[in-house]
């Protein structure tokens, strides 16, 4: 049970669905990048992917700074 939830959350997803997924543009991700709040995109053939774990947890360190902790 524990390697099928690792293989869901190492799940790669396109830039387009991490922008829809935070709800802001594929440009604002580009600099959320680098920025360095995302990692660097992993490139997967012509396309470019960020893997779903990197993306929940930058959304759960948003959470966090939302809710005053600092990470």
């Amino acid at each position: 049970m524990k390697a099928e939830s690792d293989a869901v959350s190492e799940r790669l997803i396109s830039l387009d669905t991490v922008a829809e997924y935070l709800s802001v543009t594929k440009r604002t991700v580009y600099r959320l990048i680098a920025k360095g709040d995302l990692p660097q995109p992993l490139k997967v053939g012509h396309s470019v992917r960020l893997s779903v774990s990197d993306v929940t947890e930058y959304f759960e360190r948003l959470k966090l700074q939302r809710q005053g902790v600092t990470a």
